[in-house]
């Protein structure tokens, strides 16, 4: 099941990318990257409210900037009255991502979130801009789409963790 989640997810993305519904390179752009996120709980998560340890793990790949082509991210956030139908939470956090190449420093990305059902797909949004390190100041936009967790898991065993997949674009 697991495997189809994520064949059906990359096609998502890739069907996107393909219809231009992702961000694409433009001159004015300082960079664009593929993005593969996992989120993971502290607890599964089921319908039921309780308090959630979040972690996300991020893979930036295929960047338009060769001299920062792939990178990574984590970030962690506790949230209280977190549920299957309260994927969806809204605020601010920063993320920084380290980029593989050494000498190029860690870029500083302070965003507001937003997110969605659309279809069967959470759809979430993070605008924002890069506050320090590589590409300070340029305004930056992730877009990240999974599928809905399963409705039977969340009602019963719950679920540990979600894929997301999408693009980072910096210099908008």
């Amino acid at each position: 099941m697991k495997a189809l989640v994520r064949i059906a997810t990359a096609c998502l993305v890739a069907s996107a990318v393909l219809s231009g519904a992702a961000p694409a390179a433009n001159a004015d752009a300082g960079q664009v990257c593929l993005v593969n996120e996992v989120v993971s709980f502290s607890q599964p998560v089921t319908n039921t409210p309780q308090t959630v340890t979040v972690t996300v793990q991020g893979q930036l790949f295929n960047c338009t900037n060769g001299s920062v082509a792939t990178g990574s991210y984590t970030e962690t956030a506790t949230l209280p009255n977190y549920s299957c139908t309260q994927l969806f939470y809204q605020g601010s956090g920063t993320r920084v991502l380290t980029w593989t190449d050494p000498t190029a420093a860690p870029s500083t990305y302070s965003y507001n979130r937003t997110s969605s059902r659309v279809g069967a797909n959470i759809v979430i949004l993070l605008l924002g801009s890069i506050t320090g390190g590589t590409f300070a100041t340029e305004p930056a936009k992730m877009q990240l789409t999974g599928l809905n967790p399963d409705p039977i898991s969340c009602a019963t065993t719950g679920i540990s963790q979600l894929t997301l997949l999408g693009a980072l674009t910096v210099g908008l």
